[in-house]
């Protein structure tokens, strides 16, 4: 009996989708689909030949196509759903987000349900779930509210609890993962009012500017690095079931606080004084108003109890970044 296991990724096209397939494969033996609207393209690291990676063109609104998808392997052993719009392009375009992020990942859920093996499911939440008062009042705590103030975490709550409600039935096995901010991310922006965050470092690296939207340097925002956030998807899809209560399944993946003005002193340490020239303040309102809805702090008691992995500092991140663009 073959002991190879299939892994199916949705928004495979976008920045945390290929770096996972990248290092399932390398762990192996595991055959990995990853899925986005159009094929997406190889992950770096991958080599072209590899057999055991699909890259698959499907459109999750569509029914059919996650009949497809689904039907592409005879069983799952694991499905990380990653797809979705964005922090910004949710408050321009609810009715958008709605039918990708709501509907098309009930769907998704729905198709997963029917299977006679259950597969793990990691769903992609986000901490944008958390809101004022609390995020401002002290540490987010497991016991800590969810109370969103933006499109984006509104939809991604009301997709946690249809996951809660789903589990505990015993249609699916899974867990939602609430992603503080990644950073280093690399490529282009994203429609997030998070991106400067990946930009403050990325942009000047590359000889560009960044637009920094807040001009207070005590600000707060919880990050982690690309390698610790996929190291712990990883675990996630490794854990008991029964590692959080059947109908509580959302976890607060680690990160770590730092300000703005830390920030500035890790890219100082890291790349050099000559380079800040290139970091500008421009205060955007609606991107300062989600990001200091945001969390500040946390303590992130689930995510200790499952043994997840945690960074060290935003330097460490930062080193890692630039190490990166050297291999």
């Amino acid at each position: 009996m073959s002991t190879t296991k299939n892994i199916l990724i949705t928004g495979g096209a976008g920045f945390l989708g290929p770096m996972l397939a990248s290092k399932l494969l390398k762990q192996g033996p595991c055959n990995v689909v990853l899925t986005d609207l159009h094929a997406p393209p190889q992950p770096n690291g991958v080599h072209p030949s590899t057999s055991n990676l699909e890259l698959v063109a499907a459109d999750l609104t569509n029914p059919s196509d996650i009949s497809r998808l689904i039907s592409l392997r005879p069983t799952w052993h694991a499905i990380f759903i990653f797809h979705g719009i964005m922090s910004v392009g949710c408050e321009e375009n609810p009715a958008l987000s709605t039918k990708v992020n709501l509907e098309a990942t009930q769907a998704l859920l729905k198709a997963v349900s029917s299977l006679s093996e259950k597969p793990r499911v990691v769903y992609a939440s986000t901490q944008a779930v958390y809101g004022p008062p609390y995020t401002a009042s002290g540490p987010i705590t497991d016991d800590t509210p969810a109370t969103p103030v933006g499109v984006y975490g509104t939809h991604k709550l009301i997709m946690e609890a249809h996951i809660n409600d789903m589990n505990r039935r015993g249609l699916i096995d899974a867990f939602a993962v609430r992603l503080p901010t990644v950073t280093v991310r690399p490529g282009a922006p994203s429609r997030s009012a998070a991106a400067f965050l990946s930009g403050i470092l990325r942009e000047p690296l590359a000889g560009l500017e960044c637009i920094v939207p807040i001009e207070d340097r005590a600000a707060r925002q919880v990050i982690c690095s690309p390698r610790v956030m996929i190291e712990n998807f990883v675990r996630v899809m490794a854990a008991p079931s029964d590692a959080m209560p059947s109908h509580i399944r959302a976890i607060y993946m680690p990160g770590i606080s730092v300000t703005l003005g830390e920030m500035y002193e890790a890219f100082e340490e890291v790349v050099g004084k000559e380079k800040l020239g290139l970091l500008k303040t421009e205060r955007d309102p609606e991107a300062e108003r989600l990001l200091n809805s945001w969390p500040q702090t946390a303590d992130f008691g689930n995510a200790r109890r499952m043994g997840l992995a945690f960074d060290e500092s935003c330097v460490q991140i930062y080193r890692e970044y630039v190490d990166s663009l050297k291999a």
